[in-house]
């Protein structure tokens, strides 16, 4: 899709050149298929920005920046995807032409977990500096872009509505299941053991060493919520709930239920169309859960879950 690159155009037309063609048509251009730039620019500022050499051939964000703008000209809101995250370059372009323009795009970034080569030159001091995979050396690349942008708005005149841009970025992990999924391969027919041994497995199904944040986002995703839904912590009869999407689902990951949060919970308003809590947080006790399903039917709620 050809696009105006207005700031590019070699002549500026006037009326008197009006040949009646549409101004718009007359100040459009194609960008070339490529660019040539000397690499050692983007390696140089790499390590600049990070104080040492850590990564090989970065690409050039001040080139990656220009491409972006062009292909999100008329969406300040554009999701740009990098399946090669690399170093970070794609996520520094973006927060730069943010801060530029004053949009709203935002970035995913998709890295394996590679490690730094130790035999690597490259490597060895980017495991020296503390960055153990290309992962690492990102994140701490878009935090210290972040710092950076952060330090030159600092004195500066607020937005128009006096609000600061947001420039936070969350981190994901591919991982198993938070939750242990029953394995009826794993028993064979008449091996009692092997059939508590299951049993007992499930008596505790969170997986030790999870957090409530590595819950709370399996549970966002099995429900097919993008895990860049907004979330807001709330406290309800004393215990930790967190509202989905302005209060349109509710989660509730407590260890130990009350029938005050449930009702809580029920009562909101607007109503939540789901509420999701911990099977555990029942604690066996099956007057609660049952009082708890007969408060959402009450209340109106549609959905109520426990994992």
């Amino acid at each position: 899709h050809i696009k105006p690159v207005v700031e590019e155009l070699a002549v500026e037309l006037t009326d008197d050149e009006d040949d009646g063609e549409d101004d718009e048509e007359m100040a459009t251009q194609v960008r070339g298929s490529y660019v040539y730039k000397q690499s050692q620019v983007a390696v140089k500022y790499l390590k600049r920005l990070m104080g040492a050499k850590v990564f090989n051939n970065p690409k050039d964000h001040v080139e990656l920046l220009r491409f972006i703008r062009y292909v999100t000209m008329n969406d300040d809101d554009a999701i740009i995807l990098d399946f090669f995250g690399g170093s970070g370059t794609t996520a520094e372009s973006v927060l730069t032409l943010n801060a530029e323009d004053h949009s709203n795009r935002r970035f995913i970034l998709v890295q394996l977990p590679e490690k730094c080569d130790p035999k690597d030159k490259v490597g060895k001091s980017a495991i020296a500096a503390g960055y153990k995979t290309i992962s690492d050396i990102a994140k701490e690349r878009v935090r210290r872009v972040i710092k950076k942008l952060n330090d030159e708005d600092a004195g500066q005149l607020a937005l128009g509505n006096g609000s600061k841009p947001d420039r936070g970025f969350q981190v994901f992990k591919l991982a198993e299941s938070n939750f242990r999924v029953w394995d009826a391969s794993a028993i064979p027919p008449g091996d009692e053991a092997g059939l508590a041994q299951q049993l007992d497995l499930h008596v505790q199904h969170i997986v030790d060493g999870r957090t409530e944040s590595d819950l709370l986002h399996e549970i966002l995703l099995k429900s097919g919520i993008p895990v860049t839904t907004p979330i807001e912590k709330l406290t309800l009869a004393g215990k930790t709930v967190y509202s989905i999407a302005d209060g349109g689902m509710l989660i509730c990951l407590e260890r130990a239920l009350t029938h005050e949060v449930i009702a809580a919970m029920a009562g909101r308003n607007p109503l939540p169309e789901r509420i999701v809590c911990l099977d555990e947080g029942f604690a066996g006790n099956d007057q609660l859960k049952v009082n708890a399903v007969e408060t959402m039917k009450v209340k109106g709620v549609t959905s109520f879950r426990t994992v």
